[in-house]
């Protein structure tokens, strides 16, 4: 990336994927408790098993989907990053309307199957907890510690032409984020783990200092506070890359096995169901 090109958004700030699985499962927990005082719920009956098989085909989209779009050449449709957002949100729904259609009766295999479905969510939330550890370009694809470093130096030059100008108001802002530098520079597996309570940190003490401003002063130093948490993230990521990658490799070792045993479990829930006449396929 040469100097002077806008610096891309590496950060997932533009997908919801989280919000909309949070309203849609909120949506499903609503019309399960309606279900729950006008009839008796449960995963034998025509809207147990339609919740059943709706969840399970949301689970095999989860499981082979976003894995395609990674791995094989022919299934290049859409941006990586829109294929994860829609991953996580299947892996979240998915599992919400299997669990309504047990009507929460964790019996047998099923129950194997929902002890596995809860591992596996967990194991979703810890692997995108660290995807956004390391730096990626707007359509998701991982980028250089070149370009990273390219864009910490453009953000460098940002911050250099907003304190031009520096008032004593703008240097208590620039102690506050000086104060919590050697955060960045950690290069450690800890220091990926539990970047978000130091993230807090950086904020509460930046934040504090701009409710020392006047309105006016406040609005303008806005867009200086913005540019230091982005430099403060690039720094980050410079520091951690390698860290990341290996939390990665090792989540990964975890993460596949998991969701391929959870598949196995449901397919051989499915298929006991229909051997013991549970559900008629004619």
């Amino acid at each position: 990336m040469a100097v002077g090109q806008p610096v891309a958004v590496t950060r997932l700030e533009a997908n919801h994927e989280l919000e909309w699985s949070f309203v849609v499962v909120l949506i499903i927990a609503a019309v399960y408790v309606a279900y729950e005082f006008l009839g008796t719920p449960g995963g034998s009956d025509p809207i147990g098993h339609t919740l059943g098989i709706v969840g399970m085909t949301l689970m095999l989209m989860t499981e082979t989907l976003y894995t395609f779009r990674k791995r094989f050449h022919w299934f290049q449709v859409g941006r990586l990053r829109a294929w994860l957002s829609f991953h996580i949100f299947t892996g979240l729904v998915g599992p919400a309307l299997v669990l309504t259609h047990s009507a929460f009766e964790f019996n047998g295999l099923a129950g194997l199957s929902m002890f596995f479905t809860v591992i596996v969510v967990a194991s979703g939330f810890v692997g995108r907890y660290l995807y956004t550890a390391i730096p990626r370009s707007r359509a998701g694809a991982e980028l250089t510690l070149t370009e990273v470093t390219a864009q910490e130096f453009e953000v460098q030059q940002q911050i250099d032409r907003l304190t031009a100008q520096r008032s004593t108001r703008v240097d208590a802002i620039l102690r506050a984020d000086a104060s919590h530098q050697a955060d960045t520079r950690q290069s450690t597996i800890g220091s990926v783990l539990i970047r978000g309570w130091r993230d807090w940190q950086y904020r509460r003490d930046v934040d504090r200092q701009l409710r020392q401003l006047d309105r006016t002063e406040r609005l303008a130093a806005k867009e200086l506070t913005r540019v230091l948490r982005r430099r403060r993230e690039l720094e980050r990521q410079i520091s951690t890359l390698q860290a990341a990658h290996h939390l990665m490799s090792a989540w990964h070792t975890v993460h596949v096995p998991l969701g391929v045993t959870l598949f196995l479990s449901a397919i051989l829930h499915v298929i006991g169901t229909v051997y013991f006449g549970a559900v008629k396929l004619f």
